[in-house]
């Protein structure tokens, strides 16, 4: 049912006037008795009384007029309430990040945002590596804080906050804990701890070993980087990480060494590319003049 021939109807009501009312709707008298004329149609009943000079509304009229004001009623609640969810939907913004993101510019990017944009209602959730992209597909006000190895694929806008670097960490009293620097195949007679699969550094860490010359034997795999800190200090074996995940508080208990050779990561906010909600568009302009690429 069309809500605007109920509209013109309750008006007509009032006025029992078909010029009156369309001067009020802005209309024809011609345009009104069609509005009426269709409305009486798709009900199969007759709302007014025309035998008259000055037309008298009907019974059924009557049954259709409480019916009509409340039904008006509820419809405009229903176009508030649809106003108030999409004004909040479009100041909604919904971050998956990595673990370690705490670790980087791209957090300290995020809470001086919402310092400036107190409007915004930000989700901010922690997702392993598998997880990040699939992400992206869901809502277009979703943006993920990603570690990657490559250039993403040209479907998504992409804004670099920094890069990060592998380092191998060893326990406080292992024989190379004097060392600035290390040669990676050093390593290949020690137990590894590592991040397991799902944080997607696991096999670009294989890869760097075996183009190191070895195959690294792993004693343990976690998704927990400060469970395998707490394993190398214990002399639980050695690993192998990028830099930035590891807090400046472990440098106490473990030994960090840059390694030979080792593979740069870019640490980078993701989104698709097309339109962009409010909040989105506002977080990516704030990229801009904040952040840098």
């Amino acid at each position: 049912m069309d809500i605007h021939k109920l509209e013109i109807f309750i008006d007509l009501t009032k006025t029992l006037s078909y010029t009156e009312t369309a001067a009020r709707q802005f209309t024809t008298q011609s345009n009104i008795s069609k509005q009426i004329q269709a409305l009486e149609k798709e009900l199969n009943i007759t709302l007014f009384d025309r035998s008259h000079r000055q037309i008298t509304l009907t019974k059924t009229g009557e049954i259709l007029l409480s019916h009509a004001i409340n039904l008006i009623a509820e419809y405009q609640l229903l176009q508030q309430d649809l106003q108030e969810h999409l004004k909040k939907e479009e100041l909604s913004l919904s971050i998956l990040t990595i673990p370690t993101m705490a670790n980087y510019q791209g957090f300290s990017l995020i809470t001086q945002f919402l310092k400036e944009h107190p409007e915004i209602n930000l989700q901010l959730k922690e997702g392993e590596g598998n997880q990040l992209l699939p992400f992206l597909e869901e809502q277009p006000n979703h943006l993920i804080f990603v570690r990657t190895f490559e250039t993403p694929p040209l479907c998504y806008d992409v804004w670099l906050t920094e890069e990060d670097r592998f380092v191998a960490v060893i326990a406080k009293t292992h024989p190379f804990a004097h060392r600035d620097h290390l040669q990676l195949i050093e390593l290949k007679n020690e137990q590894f701890v590592l991040l397991e699969k799902e944080t997607l550094l696991y096999q670009p860490t294989i890869d760097l070993c075996r183009e190191a010359g070895f195959e690294p034997q792993i004693l343990f795999k976690s998704s927990r980087v400060d469970l395998l800190l707490n394993m190398v200090s214990n002399e639980i074996g050695v690993t192998i990480l990028m830099e930035k995940t590891i807090e400046k508080n472990w440098s106490e208990s473990v030994k960090i060494i840059p390694i030979s050779p080792t593979k740069v990561s870019y640490l980078s906010f993701l989104r698709k590319k097309n339109l962009q909600p409010k909040a989105s568009q506002l977080f990516w302009n704030y990229l801009k003049e904040k952040g840098k690429s």
